[in-house]
């Protein structure tokens, strides 16, 4: 069986703010075109953009480039026309070409938004190490900016540094009373082999959250690993009077019921599991239920 889930994926408030941080990019002062200073490009720069705003990215990418070879990057000013370009090239998802324009605008001209423009790059190419490196330089400016602590915090967790991900999560937690952050701080406790600590935090959390349905699928899940079946069966046990057919809970439940020779409720609800998607149940009714399903 798979252990818990190692990918911390923030909903609600954090697509918001991904959200935010797009609407700043596109409209930070480098979006607005037509506004340059006067110059031997004008004409070609005004209709760069122009086709720009129209998401004509493919065209805009032709006269950037003109743009660039004419100017040979001379001025700083210059260098808006790999921003743009680069911005281009995100959009049709060309995107070592727009880390290569990013890098080369960078390099001259450090820049939040066009950091904050790589890191999106980079999370589409999965270049994790990349994003950590601009994430920490960020949050060193900005220590407070939480969207990208949250950010940051994703990375951790998917990249098993744990211990680093607990400071994150209790940096955000010293702004905001969040569920989801405690169950993950638990979840931290647990891969730094300090279970205790990571089932204190789950008790607490389902004392204090009790309809949090991922306290119990963390709790009941690491049972599972622990062959605690009793613990285990107490946590699903909870989540499941929470939400009765939750797959994931009357997996981990069937599981544990095999595990303890339960076989007819075991197969039971393993079948059911299977029967709402749960393909992972398939091979446990194979192995322990034969014909004890129904």
């Amino acid at each position: 069986m798979n252990g818990p889930l190692t990918c911390f994926m923030l909903k609600g408030n954090f697509l918001k703010t991904i959200i935010g941080l797009v609407i700043v990019l596109v409209a930070s002062p480098f979006f607005m075109f037509g506004q340059s200073k006067q110059s031997a490009h004008d004409a070609l720069e005004i209709k760069a953009d122009t086709l720009l705003n129209q998401q004509d990215y493919e065209g805009a990418v032709k006269l950037y480039s003109s743009l660039v070879k004419k100017s040979k990057l001379k001025r700083e000013s210059d260098f808006t026309f790999l921003y743009k370009r680069a911005y281009c090239f995100y959009s049709l998802q060309q995107y070592d070409e727009a880390l290569a324009d990013l890098n080369r605008y960078l390099k001259n001209i450090p820049n939040d938004q066009a950091r904050i423009l790589r890191l999106y790059t980079n999370q589409s190419l999965g270049d994790v190490d990349a994003q950590l490196e601009d994430l920490n330089i960020l949050l060193q400016k900005n220590p407070e900016r939480g969207e990208l602590l949250q950010w940051r915090l994703s990375l951790l967790m998917d990249s098993e540094k744990y211990k680093e991900a607990q400071h994150d999560i209790r940096n955000l937690l010293s702004t905001q009373d969040d569920q989801e952050l405690q169950a993950y701080l638990g979840l931290t406790h647990y891969y730094l082999e300090n279970i205790d600590s990571a089932f204190a935090i789950f008790d607490q959390l389902v004392e204090q959250q009790p309809t949090y349905i991922q306290t119990y699928l963390f709790a009941g899940s690491i049972s599972l690993e622990e062959e605690e079946y009793d613990a285990s069966l107490y946590y699903i046990n909870k989540g499941l009077r929470v939400e009765p057919d939750n797959a994931t809970l009357l997996f981990y439940k069937g599981i544990a019921l095999v595990e303890k020779e339960d076989l007819i409720e075991g197969c039971r609800c393993l079948n059911k599991a299977f029967s709402k998607g749960m393909d992972d149940a398939g091979e446990y009714l194979d192995e322990y239920c034969y014909g004890e399903s129904d």
